[in-house]
């Protein structure tokens, strides 16, 4: 069987063939064809050695790569009652620790120990192969009409949780505007890469006003996405005129791209960090601080996402569907095979978007 494979910390990445029994299943497991993977920066800061969280499983050198799946049930066991051969699925990404009362629950997004294991990132291997074998809690079905874009799933599912965490966290005082709308907030999303983009389409679906940032002009791709699902795209380095913000979403992982955007925040407003980088230093004033505290400004950082997170991506993806069918389709910049991959997973080409690698 093909598969996608690196030995973290080490850096580099290959396409081999590997030996891995399915021919038997577990009363709860399912087999799954393997349709779609997703390239995104985690995969990339793997394969660079820059992530040094990520680990094989437990007495294996290599790590199968991929988190983000789409793939077909082939055959079911026993106790499966909830999905039928032929029905297309996504899995999630982390499985919890069994101990703590998050993983118990089936909130391993927010483990309390650290001690979970995550699909083609830590301790778990991934979806870049041909098939795989996962238990059926860990999949979300997927409606025949959206699995076109539903690799995009695993994403727009880490927005999903980062939303619900805003709103829940705003309720703490009336955040919303005097109509009973959003029309009156204005949302500032640094990058415009995939999860930029998801960010904003899910903040116009509900009546943000978006503005989209990155340090130079958009590219045709990503003007026609901008103007699609209506946001403003700026560059920064021609000047930021914005002076009045409710909300900063940083993609980027830059302390510098936000923090001198966080003075230009309304009172009670809320910054979600959502990026992750390395190799940059950023210092936080005294004078920020108090801006920080005299205005009740929110700040909290989002990761990963829960099972119910991802079936409320299928509802957003269905929604979408005839909203933002083009944009969505506009994302993905780059289908490759399993063998063009390892040139892709080393160095993002110039324009990408999203990258996905078809298995079929």
């Amino acid at each position: 069987m093909k598969a996608i494979v690196v030995e973290p910390p080490t850096r580099g990445v290959t396409v081999k063939d590997i030996n891995i029994n399915i021919s038997t299943l577990a009363n709860d497991e399912v087999l799954i064809k393997t349709i779609a993977t997703g390239i995104c920066g985690t995969d990339r800061g793997i394969v660079s050695g820059l992530l040094k969280f990520s680990r094989p499983p437990v007495g294996k050198k290599e790590l199968i790569l991929g988190h983000e799946g789409l793939g077909q049930v082939i055959e079911l066991g026993s106790e499966v009652k909830g999905l039928r051969k032929g029905d297309y699925v996504v899995p999630i990404v982390r499985r919890g620790c069994g101990k703590c009362s998050n993983c118990l629950v089936g909130r391993q997004d927010f483990c309390e120990t650290g001690e979970f294991v995550e699909a083609g990132i830590r301790g778990l291997d991934g979806f870049m192969r041909e098939y795989f074998i996962d238990k059926e809690r860990y999949l979300v079905k997927i409606p025949d009409e959206i699995r076109d874009i539903a690799v995009l799933l695993e994403p727009l599912s880490n927005v999903v949780k980062a939303y619900n965490e805003l709103m829940f966290c705003q309720r703490r005082m009336i955040w919303w505007c005097n109509d009973g709308s959003y029309n009156c907030r204005n949302v500032a999303i640094i990058g415009s890469g995939p999860i930029g983009n998801l960010f904003a389409m899910i903040f116009i679906s509900q009546g943000f006003n978006v503005y989209i940032l990155n340090k130079r002009d958009p590219s045709p791709t990503e003007s026609f996405i901008a103007e699609k699902i209506g946001a403003t795209f700026i560059n920064t380095l021609k000047g930021l005129t914005l002076t009045k913000l409710d909300l900063i979403v940083d993609t980027s992982g830059h302390p510098m791209a936000f923090i001198p955007l966080i003075n230009k925040l309304n009172k009670n407003g809320a910054v979600i960090l959502f990026g992750t980088t390395g190799e940059e230093y950023a210092t936080l004033t005294a004078d920020l601080v108090t801006f920080l505290v005299e205005n009740n400004i929110l700040i909290f950082g989002s990761v990963n996402a829960s099972k119910e997170d991802f079936e409320n991506g299928v509802n957003f993806l269905s929604i979408w569907k005839s909203r933002f069918q083009t944009v969505l389709n506009k994302m993905i910049t780059k289908v490759v095979k399993p063998d063009e991959s390892e040139s892709i997973l080393t160095k993002k080409p110039a324009g990408e978007i999203k990258t996905i690698i078809s298995w079929v």
